[in-house]
C-alpha cells in the first residue's frame, strides 16, 4: 500500500505542476498576503515547477489528501469498515480551511478533488491495490 500511495502522490504532484501553467488560473488575491516571519526564515513553495507557483487550479493539496483517503480507505475497508468514513473527513476539512484562508477558489478545490480521485482509482486498479503484495511471488519464477 505504501508504494502505491507514494507512486500516486508523485504522479499527482507532477501532473498538477504541469497542469497549472496550462490552465493558468491566477491565485486569489487573498493568497498573496504573506505573514510576517521571524528573521532568517522564509516560506518554501510546494510546487515542482516555478511556473506553477502563481496559479491555483487545481489544488495540489486537495488532490493528494483525496488520494490518501481513497488508497488508505481501501486498505482499511478490507480489515474493518468502521473507520473508513473518518478518512473521508480529511478532504472536506482541507478544502474548507483553504477556502476560508483564501488560498484557493472553490473550483480549484473541486478540481483537485476530482483529479486526486480519478488518478487514485486508475493507479490502484493498474497496480492492483486489493491484492496483497508478497515477495515470494518472485521466488518461484524460472529464468
Amino acid at each position: 500500500m505504501g508504494m502505491i500511495l507514494m507512486i500516486t502522490i508523485m504522479t499527482l504532484a507532477i501532473l498538477v505542476s504541469y497542469m497549472k501553467p496550462l490552465i493558468a488560473q491566477p491565485n486569489p488575491p487573498e493568497s498573496q498576503r504573506i505573514p510576517e516571519l521571524p528573521k532568517g526564515f522564509q516560506l518554501e513553495s510546494d510546487s515542482l515547477l516555478t511556473e506553477a507557483r502563481s496559479f491555483s487550479y487545481p489544488s495540489n493539496h486537495t488532490a493528494i489528501i483525496t488520494s490518501l483517503a481513497y488508497i488508505v480507505g481501501i486498505i482499511v475497508q478490507l480489515k474493518s469498515k468502521k473507520y473508513v468514513k473518518l478518512l473521508w473527513i480529511l478532504p472536506p476539512m482541507l478544502m474548507l480551511s483553504n477556502l476560508v484562508l483564501g488560498l484557493n477558489y472553490l473550483s480549484d478545490l473541486f478540481g483537485g478533488l476530482l483529479i486526486g480521485l480519478v488518478i487514485s482509482i486508475v493507479l490502484s486498479n493498474i497496480l492492483k491495490l486489493e491484492v496483497p503484495f508478497a515477495m515470494n511471488k518472485f521466488k518461484n519464477t524460472r529464468q
